[in-house]
C-alpha cells in the first residue's frame, strides 16, 4: 500500500509539522533536526484552510491554542 500526504499541517511556536492523507487521516509527524524535509514539501504546498477541524483530534500532545495553526495542500507533482 502507497500512503500520500495531501495536508501538511504546521503546529506551535517551534512548527510541528503533521502530515494527512486525502480524506483527512493523520499519517504521522515530520520529524527532522534541520527543516530540510519540510522545506522539500513546503515546495508544492499551497496554504489551505483546515479542511475539517476535528482532523487535529489526532495530534498528540494537541496543538497549543496560544498558536495558530497553517494548514497546506500538497500537490501531487
Amino acid at each position: 500500500m502507497t500512503l500520500s500526504a495531501k495536508y501538511l499541517v504546521l503546529a506551535d511556536a517551534a512548527p510541528r509539522a503533521f502530515l494527512f492523507d486525502h480524506e483527512q487521516h493523520w499519517l504521522g509527524e515530520v520529524i527532522e533536526d534541520d527543516g530540510f524535509v519540510v522545506d522539500r514539501l513546503m515546495d508544492r504546498a499551497i496554504a489551505c484552510a483546515v479542511p475539517r477541524p476535528d482532523m487535529l483530534a489526532a495530534i498528540v500532545p494537541p496543538p497549543s491554542p496560544a498558536f495558530p495553526v497553517r494548514c497546506f495542500a500538497l500537490s501531487d507533482a
